[in-house]
């Protein structure tokens, strides 16, 4: 016989939110703001006098920045995740989101868990919300940053010539 997936119900008063989700929430959009760390100006400024040596070295250690955040970024979501879900369990939750799931996307796991939780108890949506929020806010910013530097490093190529 298979064993039952139902998940019981939470007694009312039970706590869910924890800091390990917030850290989350939080942690990505701090590692991911190295990407405005990369100066286009200097790789234009060294393609413009025919270093692409200088122009190549700062594109590479800035992907290296990225890969690394990357990877620090997942690591911590797995980290976070698992303690989720190791208080969840701890709070009676049978069968929280697998943890796992962090490892794709901090907010993958939000949005697992939030379903899951929603089955057992009232569960606050403010990390998810926040989380959707912060996306919004990080990708609107990428954008006008994006638009901004290279819309100014072309036109210094312009000047310049």
């Amino acid at each position: 016989m298979h064993a039952s997936h139902e998940r019981p119900p939470l007694p009312p008063g039970i706590r869910v939110d924890t800091v390990w989700v917030w850290l989350i929430v939080a942690v990505p959009w701090v590692l991911a703001s190295t990407i405005f760390l990369f100066d286009i100006d200097v790789v234009f400024d060294a393609l413009w006098v025919g270093d692409a040596d200088a122009a190549l070295a700062h594109v590479a250690l800035h992907l290296g920045l990225l890969v690394a955040s990357s990877l620090l970024t997942i690591a911590l979501a797995l980290l976070f995740a698992s303690r989720d879900a190791r208080r969840l369990r701890k709070v009676g939750v049978v069968r929280p989101f697998p943890w796992g799931f962090a490892a794709i996307a901090g907010i993958v796991y939000l949005i697992g868990r939030q379903v899951v939780l929603g089955k057992v108890t009232r569960a606050p949506i403010a990390p998810l919300a926040v989380s959707i929020a912060l996306y919004v806010l990080w990708y609107s910013a990428f954008g006008v940053w994006a638009a901004v530097t290279v819309t100014n490093g072309l036109a210094g190529l312009g000047a310049a010539g």
